[in-house]
């Protein structure tokens, strides 16, 4: 078994790392939209192999700035202070709790460089990446709010620089 993370930067994205990547956003199920046009919304996307099979995914996107708004966090006095935000993170259901999503998270992190940094998760469904983006110096802040995709309740974490 041999594990591989691919970092690749907007500038060096290729058909192939939309196409898996797309196909990883549609197993996931909570993204909405063009699913083939999401990798160029990144500044950087990661693909974890396990092998030969894709395994996880995750990304820098442009931030989500109904995240701040007043119906939803209520943060909007900081939204101004960020422009990218960690998401798009997915691991295929018989790959969980194997330390994928972690080493992404910290992989495109160090990859990013300074400046704050962004992500919003569900909060009680999702446990592990709570976990992750704290052991990350994420902190959660505002209120959380109900997702309009899903019925989950989502947190939004900010890191600053």
């Amino acid at each position: 078994m041999k594990i591989y993370y691919d970092i690749v930067k907007k500038e060096n994205l290729k058909d192939e790392h939309r196409n898996v990547f797309s196909e990883m956003l549609q197993k996931q199920g909570k993204v909405k939209g063009n699913m083939m046009s999401k990798a160029d919304r990144c500044k950087m996307i990661c693909i974890a192999k396990d092998d030969s099979k894709v395994v996880s995914i995750g990304a820098i996107k442009r931030k989500t700035d109904s995240d701040f708004s007043n119906d939803n966090s209520g943060l909007e006095d900081l939204a101004d202070q960020f422009e990218w935000e960690l998401g798009y993170l997915f691991t295929e259901n018989d790959s969980e709790r194997k330390g994928f999503a972690s080493t992404i998270v910290r992989l495109l992190i160090d990859n990013y460089g300074d400046g704050n940094l962004m992500a919003s998760t569900e909060i009680s469904k999702n446990p592990v990446m709570v976990k992750i983006l704290e052991k990350n110096g994420f902190r959660l802040f505002g209120r959380p709010w109900k997702s309009n995709i899903h019925e989950n309740y989502l947190g939004l974490f900010l890191k600053f620089k």
